[in-house]
């Protein structure tokens, strides 16, 4: 409940808009915020890219601050700094590790109360000394809260214990409301079988698209009436696609969509939603892939390793994968495919969870009762100094 009847004035600092998980979540907050009447808005980025066309239609106050150069650019200190200035937020919140170490200078200069969300993964790593590590401890240090989407990024980051608020992401049910028919979405993207398996991520080293081919390569092998879909940017990183270049051009079953803005749909025509992860090197936060799959009432594979766990639950909306072998994954899938009363189930299950934890009107809530705790907080700590 918001106590403060005021407008507060709230900074949004995030990189960009590319697709991408905390982008798709923190659209899907301003959208809440939108329709509210007691916060003035401005977003800040430092690349003009948006590839969420829902970001167009919210009608907040954008700034973009360009970088000189491509990689630490300390400009950025000066020019946020200034904006901070003009703009006299309530509230910082950022979104990003880099975001939140820019915004330093205007938390302590300005006394601005700075909620970091930085914490959007659950890296094996995350606890090693490096830069970031000591970034991190820099960041955690001035930040007021330390926001998390994923009991499991507290448990690698280990931020101070005291400054911790967990968020769960939010996904808006109507996105998923009256989308093209199936078949129109396979005829568009060349999906000929009646089965389909779907990986919405973009390809990076944090993704294991290694196990997602060669699965998709022993499937299509022995059966002719399953297509593996992979959704995602595949220039952002070459080198991770090179090696099956030749598998998805010889085999029509191997379908590669790139960047597209309608994945819902491509995601409502598939029968499976996978999601491989690098768990070497990378821990899934909360993946808003897994939450479009189970939106859409689909049985979800996904490695169990970072905060998959707290929204997949084993052999009750789909699987969770920890040993398994190539043959095995193949298996699951397969097994799921050919039990449609287990399918479904598995959906129905995924879609009840959304319900009840995962929906937009939850997460808003929580922010906004977030941001008036900080904002009482601060006022009664500036009269206690009168």
């Amino acid at each position: 409940m918001i106590l403060n009847k005021q407008r507060n004035r709230i900074l949004f600092f995030i990189g960009s808009f590319k697709g991408g998980g905390k982008e798709r979540r923190l659209v899907e907050l301003l959208s809440y915020l939108s329709r509210k009447d007691n916060y003035e808005i401005m977003v800040v980025v430092t690349d003009p890219i948006i590839d969420f066309p829902a970001f167009h239609n919210l009608r907040v106050l954008y700034k973009i601050i360009p970088k000189k150069w491509k990689r630490n650019d300390l400009t950025i200190f000066f020019k946020f700094y200034k904006l901070c200035r003009q703009f006299k937020p309530h509230l910082i919140h950022t979104w990003g590790r880099i975001q939140s170490f820019y915004a330093l200078p205007a938390v302590i200069g300005q006394h601005i109360p700075l909620l970091n969300g930085q914490i959007t993964s659950a890296p094996p790593n995350a606890g090693r000394w490096s830069v970031n590590k000591l970034i991190d401890l820099i960041n955690f240090k001035f930040s007021t809260v330390i926001l998390s989407n994923s009991r499991a990024g507290i448990d690698a980051y280990k931020p101070p214990l005291q400054k911790i608020k967990i968020i769960y992401n939010g996904i808006s049910l109507n996105r998923f409301e009256n989308l093209p028919a199936p078949d129109q979405v396979r005829s568009k993207y060349g999906i000929s079988t009646p089965f389909a398996v779907v990986m919405v991520a973009t390809f990076s080293t944090n993704k294991d698209y290694k196990t997602f081919f060669n699965v998709a390569e022993k499937i299509t092998t022995v059966r002719n009436d399953i297509t593996f879909i992979a959704v995602g940017d595949s220039c952002r990183d070459r080198n991770v696609f090179e090696p099956f270049r030749e598998l998805v051009e010889r085999n029509p079953r191997i379908i590669l969509t790139g960047r597209i803005t309608d994945v819902e749909a491509v995601v409502n025509s598939c029968t499976v939603g996978v999601l491989f992860s690098n768990i070497a090197k990378h821990g899934e936060g909360i993946s808003n892939s897994i939450i479009e799959y189970m939106s859409l009432a689909r049985p979800v594979m996904a490695n169990d390793a970072g905060g998959t766990r707290e929204i997949v639950h084993h052999n009750v909306n789909g699987y969770l994968v920890t040993h398994q072998t190539e043959n095995e994954i193949a298996g699951l899938i397969t097994g799921l495919i050919d039990n449609p009363e287990k399918c479904s189930a598995f959906g129905k299950a995924g879609r009840k969870i959304i319900e009840e934890e995962f929906v937009i009107e939850k997460m808003g809530k929580a922010f906004e009762q977030t941001y008036e705790d900080v904002l009482i907080r601060c006022r009664k700590q500036a009269q206690a100094q009168f």
